[in-house]
């Protein structure tokens, strides 16, 4: 996959999304519920899989 292909660029969106819905479930639920945990480490799992696809 290059540098901005279609595909990269649904990988940032779906990125740019998941980590934004993370910061808001952080800021408007209680810290007892991993919800944010869970929207936060599928958007960095994305990122690394962006990042391998990248290269190979």
């Amino acid at each position: 996959m290059k540098r901005g292909s279609r595909l990269d660029e649904v990988f940032t969106l779906l990125f740019m999304v998941l980590a934004i819905g993370a910061a808001v479930c952080w800021v408007v639920t209680s810290r007892d519920n991993p919800t944010y945990l869970i929207l936060g480490g599928i958007a960095v799992l994305l990122r690394i899989a962006q990042y391998i696809m990248r290269f190979f």
